[in-house]
């Protein structure tokens, strides 16, 4: 079933409910939270796709997805809304008789997150960056065990563990009403790698798996990496502080050394105008992509270094 709520201004949320034969969990699924994230919105069809193709006899429970989280964004392809300039992930759970933006996220937070077993936030690294595929969860949330068994049951290659989240995302709004969440990043660009997009399609699949909506899923994936610690805000990322063109020295995902050179900002006589150095060790899980930029733009943010397998084993953290 799909329905258009109205958010006013000429603005809709589409959001679809498929419900399985027999009685189950609810999963909640968000695309597009950002409006130049093309991944999340990609795979939530896919989903919708083959759920659609399979019917009902093989599902229990029902599975609540939002393909285009924030409509005006993603019509802009542009990662805040060009109708009040917020940005949705900072705005959780909204407000009924707000900005648009604060609208969506009351209408999300309402009719899709509240009462689901379980949220998957699909973000990406947007049309400016790059990002390696991973699956994050908070754990000292209130439901943040059942969170790390869910992004474990994801499969994705790296698995980020934060501890303390910002107020104003979906997993925000997710923790005040004791549902457990997790989100997914990668690739970014504004393209679409294939083998990317089967991780966040067959994750879905495997959580659904998990959670005991279905019999099948696909095969299990290698022993994750493992970060731990840092609140993953990509606001907070390494700036540059003069315009021209950027050229990256490490590669997303690489563990790197307080000191190393990640980027040059070349002036237009090919000059080095500034070089942004990391400050500190850690692993690159944001970096520009988009060669033009400006004062601010922001170059490349750092988490953690890997857990040592150790400290994964531990946590019991095998993959599924």
């Amino acid at each position: 079933m799909k329905r258009d709520v109205d958010l006013g201004g000429g603005h809709a949320l589409e959001i679809h409910e498929i419900s399985g034969a027999a009685a189950g969990p609810v999963l909640a699924v968000l695309g597009g939270v950002h409006g130049d994230e093309l991944e999340g919105v990609t795979a939530a069809r896919l989903l919708l796709r083959h759920l659609q193709d399979a019917g009902p006899s093989g599902l229990r429970g029902t599975v609540r997805v939002v393909p285009v989280s924030n409509p005006p964004a993603f019509a802009a392809r542009q990662r805040s809304s060009p109708v009040d300039g917020a940005n949705l992930a900072r705005v959780f759970p909204g407000r009924p008789d707000g900005s648009v933006t604060e609208r969506i996220a009351s209408v999300i937070t309402e009719q899709v997150i509240a009462g689901a077993d379980l949220l998957i936030d699909l973000h990406s690294a947007g049309a400016a960056y790059e990002m390696p595929v991973f699956a994050g969860y908070v754990v000292d949330a209130a439901a943040g065990q059942r969170a790390r068994a869910a992004c474990v049951a994801f499969g994705a290659p790296i698995l980020w563990e934060h501890v303390g989240s910002n107020p104003g995302r979906s997993m925000s709004a997710a923790d005040a009403l004791g549902v457990p969440s997790i989100y997914v990043e990668g690739s970014g660009g504004g393209g679409l790698i294939g083998s990317d997009l089967d991780i966040y399609f067959h994750g879905l699949l495997r959580v659904m798996h998990w959670l005991g909506m279905t019999d099948t899923a696909p095969g299990p994936t290698a022993p994750p990496i493992l970060l731990t610690g840092a609140d993953g805000n990509t606001d907070a990322s390494f700036p540059c502080s003069v315009a021209g063109f950027c050229v990256t020295r490490v590669r997303s995902g690489a563990p790197v050394a307080a000191g190393t050179p990640l980027a040059d900002i070349l002036d237009a006589d090919g000059r080095v105008a500034e070089q942004i150095r990391s400050q500190q060790e850690g692993t690159v899980m944001m970096l520009r992509r988009a060669a033009e930029v400006k004062p601010g733009d922001g170059i490349a943010m750092l988490g953690p270094l890997p857990a040592d397998r150790a400290d994964i084993e531990g946590k019991g953290i095998t993959g599924p």
